[in-house]
């Protein structure tokens, strides 16, 4: 954890968008437990989306997820979260958040209302319609 803990403070000191990656990375990670468990198919969509959009290697995407799984996230947390999206996001990058949450969602096979009543909740803390969040579930 410290190697990756320096490589996060690193990534800080040089790249602007890193608190709007963090912010996306925690979203993302919140999905998991919001039904209750973590499935593996979960985990592993989780560091397949990580490691593609955010180019970091196997060992750097399992850091950052035991990292985010050892916050606790309230709505404090949450709606801090959305407002660095959304000071420094486009709004299609919102959409593709969005369209990730719901390959977590569907990651273990079944759709939860537990994880949809969340996506929905990050949905309206960034802003979105009913029927872009519903748009997002198809791209």
């Amino acid at each position: 954890m410290v190697s990756f803990d320096r490589e996060l403070l690193r990534q800080r000191e040089s790249d602007a968008s890193f608190p709007a990656r963090s912010a996306v990375a925690y979203f993302l990670f919140m999905v998991m437990p919001s039904d209750g468990h973590q499935h593996p198919h979960e985990h592993q969509r989780l560091a397949r989306i990580l490691s593609d959009d955010f180019d970091l290697k196997e060992a750097q995407v399992e850091d950052l997820i035991d990292h985010a799984s050892g916050h606790a996230f309230n709505d404090e947390v949450m709606q801090q979260l959305a407002k660095i999206l959304l000071a420094e996001l486009e709004r299609e990058e919102l959409i593709d958040l969005i369209s990730h949450m719901w390959e977590m969602v569907f990651a273990d096979g079944r759709m939860h209302e537990t994880e949809v009543t969340f996506v929905e909740r990050v949905a309206k803390l960034l802003k979105f319609t009913q029927e872009e969040v519903t748009r997002a579930m198809t791209l």
